[in-house]
């Protein structure tokens, strides 16, 4: 017990000599936690209904955007990376936010880390949860177990 209280004593007097730096933390978490909030949701909810559908198979090559605005796509998509990676050890979505970020940037194998992803059932259940409370209709999603299933 008497080694529990000298720990204590330990944080206590870290917390004490850190409190900037706590202090700080504690601002990018709430920073984090509301950003999550309204920017992941306004982002889900942007989507249309059936942005997943096309995943399943190839489709027609993207028209090149102009350079600035993939510049600008790619650097927030980054940014949700990051901050879902941060969210994962904070208040906050991280998973979801992290999966946002995937969506938003461009890069080799993108697609298949998509698919990949948005067959889990909780990342599912997340999306349509978010569309649901601001009045959105659920994403649909493609059966790719049948499609996978087929395949073999």
């Amino acid at each position: 017990m008497c080694g529990i209280y000298l720990h204590m004593n330990t944080v206590l007097d870290m917390a004490r000599q850190y409190q900037e730096i706590l202090a700080l933390l504690t601002i990018v978490s709430a920073a984090g936690f509301v950003f999550g909030l309204l920017a992941v949701s306004r982002l889900v909810c942007w989507l249309p209904a059936s942005y997943f559908m096309g995943y399943g198979t190839p489709g027609p090559a993207p028209k090149l955007l102009r350079r600035r605005v993939r510049v600008v796509k790619n650097l927030a998509g980054l940014v949700l990376v990051f901050l879902g990676f941060i969210m994962l050890f904070v208040p906050g979505q991280g998973l979801l936010t992290l999966f946002l970020g995937i969506v938003v940037m461009d890069f080799p194998g993108k697609k298949k880390l998509i698919i990949w992803l948005i067959r889990m059932r909780q990342i599912q259940t997340s999306l349509n949860w978010i569309r649901k409370k601001k009045g959105r209709p659920p994403f649909v999603f493609p059966n790719w177990s049948t499609k996978f299933n087929k395949s073999r």
